[in-house]
This record gives structure tokens, sequence and C-alpha cells, in this order.
């Protein structure tokens, strides 16, 4: 899970744990959430629409869909 906050760290450009609720970070906009959507496809292979993204609040939720979608490794 290091590696994955450090990538989520820099698309929201904070120190984020996985209790963070990510949309309410400043600095919060479309354009990270494209970053992250963009991260977890070609990084992890965990694919996600928007209407699924939308239902995620915490960080720790985002890793979870990684794990069960992308086959990462704990």
């Amino acid at each position: 899970m290091n590696e994955f906050l450090s990538r989520i760290n820099d698309v929201l450009g904070m120190e984020a744990t996985p209790g963070t609720r990510f949309r309410e970070t400043p600095d919060w906009c479309s354009l990270r959430a494209f970053g992250i959507l963009v991260m977890l496809e070609n990084r992890y292979g965990a694919r996600c629409t928007i209407d699924e993204f939308l239902g995620y609040d915490t960080v720790g939720e985002l890793w979870e869909l990684a794990k069960s979608r992308g086959g990462v490794a704990e």
C-alpha cells in the first residue's frame, strides 16, 4: 500500500492516508479525479467508470478497488 499511497499523494499534491476523503482535499478538481482514474487503470489495471468512482469516498476504498480489480499484491 505504501507505493499506492505515494502515487495518490503525487496526484493529490498532499500526504494522504487510507482514511483521507480525497474529494475533500485542498485543490480537489476534475483533473485530480482524472489523474486518479488514469493511475488506477494504467498502473494497477483497475478500470473504473465515472459512476463507480463517484461512489468511492476514501483513499482506502480506492486501494481496495486496485487490489480487487487489478490483482495488486498486499
